[in-house]
């Protein structure tokens, strides 16, 4: 598949404590798409370390030999899960070997959430501390070079790519109230400060083994600025921005795109 080839397979890595509206919001503008005949093709897969259940708030999946760097609290309180369909090691054994079939579909567009999650330690017996997206971060790693066309962050999402190594001097943002701790963090990223999504490319003529030249590579704000970024998405890819204002209004959403163009560099 070139780059400019229409993305139709979507993948999303899943970590205990993501937001919920990072992965939802998305999703559901992809969900609108596929009761479209041009977009009907659309699928997704869900991963995670296990096929647990993954919980929005910061709890460890069914008998873990880890717990959360927190204070006791009731975090079952008002939680949801999302149940991956793959595990992180099922998904990357597929696609080293090109065995990617119905099950297991090749991954044109990366969708990385932000969220909580994205901040706190694992404590592993008495006190070895290793970053709750770790497993993600080793995941997005090993994917990198099979992704046939874009990467999209969330939120903190963006900082969860940073991690990796893959932003390495690109334009990206990120959520705005995380934005000076994520920057500190991560400076070797050309961090854009009040954006609402960005997007930048892999130049096709800098070799690389972690993404493929012409890889897209959107960015947003926190929450609900992934709406936008997934809108103008489609709408760069599906046909235009009445694809992404048909997909608005179905949603009774103010997309306020002059304002979110504003910020495309």
């Amino acid at each position: 598949m070139s780059h400019r080839a229409r993305p139709l397979h979507y993948h999303i890595p899943l970590f205990p404590g993501f937001q919920l509206l990072d992965v939802a919001g998305p999703l559901d503008i992809l969900n609108i798409r596929t009761q479209y005949t041009a977009t009907a093709d659309i699928s997704l897969t869900v991963s995670a370390e296990t096929l647990d259940p993954v919980s929005v708030k910061p709890v460890p999946p069914p008998h873990p030999n880890w717990h959360f760097d927190l204070p006791e609290s009731d975090l079952q309180a008002c939680n949801q899960h999302m149940v991956p369909q793959r595990t992180f090691t099922e998904v990357i054994s597929a696609l080293k070997e090109n065995a990617t079939s119905r099950d297991i579909k090749p991954i044109d567009v990366l969708i990385i959430p932000g969220g909580l999650g994205t901040r706190l330690d694992r404590i592993y017996g008495k006190s070895d501390k290793v970053s709750n997206t770790q497993q993600v971060r080793d995941f997005i790693t090993a994917v990198a070079p099979y992704v046939r066309h874009s990467i999209i962050t969330i939120c903190t999402g963006s900082h969860v790519l940073a991690q990796t190594g893959l932003l390495e001097n690109r334009r990206a943002t990120t959520n705005s109230a995380r934005f000076d701790d994520v920057v500190e963090q991560t400076p070797q990223v050309n961090w854009q400060r009040d954006k609402r999504w960005l997007r930048d490319v892999v130049p096709v003529d800098v070799p690389t083994n972690a993404l493929q030249p012409g890889t897209e590579i959107w960015t947003s704000a926190g929450i609900t600025a992934g709406i936008d970024v997934m809108l103008e998405f489609i709408s760069a890819h599906y046909g235009g921005v009445e694809i992404g204002i048909q997909t608005a209004k179905r949603m009774e959403y103010r997309w306020e795109r002059e304002r979110a163009a504003s910020y495309f560099l």
